[in-house]
């Protein structure tokens, strides 16, 4: 087959740089295919399902699960896919193909004063990557994840037929989806689980009179290649300000949350915790972090008809109310400042990963969700097994949504042995509260085992004829969420 720009590299030393993400995990392929175009991607499919050949999809290698790390086969790139199409501003809709990221989305979005509220916490992801793992990130709490904003999607199934879904026009009867496109019948029974009614990104996205575009939003590169998207946008806030409050005693930080949660007349966009090995990793690179037990960092938005004194009054009773460290907490209300506190927020991921390096060790990160009720359980049995294993952690992340980070820090391999099986006791513990064992960044190959604590094995065979539905051959991101000698038995 003739591909007249389409780039192949066949020598494993032109794209190691595609056999990783930030999970450490080392992949292996035979070959790298970059399409220059929407037709070249859908030929390379076609081509891969005649001669038989695995692929797995890499967008912007920016997940932490391993999910777009292949083990076999090729690799194909969506990131010449990369045009921002249109902004139409009346509509407040964007209109762009796979491989473009979320920095150029919101560059080009700002010179309408639109924005994508709920974009990933890493700008330099790209929308397939996103979609593909239904990312949100720290402003999660205000704006929920990517799912609700996206509007029409184009998929390139495994067996190279190509779907155009806008959402609200194919839905599930119940638990069955029974529809035409393009003159092809399709029909197949979705799994019979029930997830949490809590953020969750474990296993396949399925309840019962479901939009069919849902269903592909969170997949894991395992159902099809997206190759563009209709996003929906949103005007950007008429102001905003953000906070990093020190706190000297743990009980009045996760004390201050609970009224946060309770204010009725302040709905951050974020609410971020930090415990004090958080800090005192982030120390070495910000001095002006106090002796502090933990912190609380929050983005707070002024929308059309807020009063901007009010709520910044309300935010400055509640931290004198809770917080003693006046000369070091910040409200950052101007462009520098806030520039100073987000870039706090978001350097904490950047050294796990940089430790975790130095000492050659994949990562070991937890995302559970409990609902909100067990947030301070779920924390105090963080801590209680953290402090006693033996290996250095870390917990932050997005306390308001009960949804946590846990990290370990393993110095060499025993410890990240005893890492997992401490792992399997967090998750196990999350699903006793009626939580998930990843609220956001998904199972990828890493989190495997823990599915099967969430799910029994008749409910993961479920997933698999599904995959197998679209996949027949089982060629497509392999091993991501479940083993793929399951596909070859259901």
């Amino acid at each position: 087959m003739a591909w007249s720009t389409m780039i192949i590299k066949t020598k494993k030393e032109e794209f190691e740089s595609y056999l990783e993400d930030t999970s450490n995990l080392k992949g292996n392929a035979s070959s790298l295919y970059i399409p220059q175009t929407l037709g070249e991607i859908n030929d390379a499919i076609r081509n891969f399902y005649i001669k038989k050949t695995p692929f797995t999809v890499v967008a912007g290698k920016t997940g932490t699960t391993a999910g777009c790390v292949a083990q076999e086969g090729v690799i194909m790139s969506v990131e010449m896919l990369n045009k921002i199409i249109d902004i139409d501003k009346t509509k407040k809709m964007a209109y762009l193909q796979a491989g473009a990221s979320f920095k150029d989305l919101e560059e080009e979005a700002r010179k309408f004063n639109l924005s994508l509220l709920a974009s990933p916490t890493e700008s330099l992801a790209l929308v397939s990557g996103a979609i593909s793992t239904c990312a949100s990130g720290v402003r999660g709490f205000g704006y929920g994840s990517i799912r609700n904003y996206i509007s029409t999607i184009s998929v390139v199934l495994p067996t190279g037929e190509i779907l155009e879904i806008e959402r609200g026009k194919i839905l599930a009867n119940k638990r069955v989806f029974d529809f035409q496109y393009s003159g092809k019948s399709f029909k197949f029974n979705l799994p019979h689980y029930t997830q949490p009614s809590i953020k969750s990104q474990a296993g396949y996205f399925v309840k019962d009179n479901m939009d069919l575009i849902d269903l592909f939003i969170g997949s894991e590169g395992t159902l099809g290649v997206v190759t563009s998207c209709k996003l929906r946008l949103s005007e950007i806030p008429e102001n905003v300000f953000d906070g990093l409050i020190f706190f000297k005693k743990e009980q009045d930080g996760l004390e201050f949350i609970v009224k946060i949660k309770k204010f009725k007349n302040v709905c951050p966009a974020s609410l971020e915790f930090f415990d004090r090995n958080s800090l005192r990793m982030l120390k070495e690179k910000y001095s002006f972090i106090p002796d502090a037990a933990c912190a609380v960092y929050f983005e707070q938005t002024v929308g059309l008809g807020q009063d901007y004194n009010s709520l910044m009054d309300n935010w400055i009773s509640s931290i004198e109310e809770y917080a003693t460290f006046s000369d070091n907490n910040i409200l950052a209300d101007t462009v520098r400042e806030r520039e100073k506190v987000f870039e706090f927020r978001h350097k904490l991921p950047q050294l796990i990963n940089e430790f975790l390096r130095q000492h050659s060790q994949l990562k070991a990160s937890l995302d559970c969700a409990v609902p909100f009720e067990k947030i301070l359980e779920m924390y105090n049995f963080y801590k209680e097994k953290g402090e006693n294993c033996g290996i250095d952690y870390v917990n932050f992340g997005h306390i308001g949504e009960a949804h946590l980070h846990f990290n370990f820090l393993p110095k060499n391999d025993e410890q990240s042995l005893k890492a997992k099986k401490y792992m399997e006791i967090f998750c196990k513990k999350a699903l006793t509260l009626g939580g998930t064992i990843s609220a956001e960044h998904g199972i990828g190959k890493i989190k495997k085992p823990f599915l099967k604590l969430m799910y029994n094995k008749s409910q993961i065979e479920e997933m698999a004829r599904l995959k197998k539905y679209f996949d027949p051959a089982c060629l497509m991101g392999l091993d991501n969420i479940f083993e793929k000698e399951i596909l070859f038995k259901v």
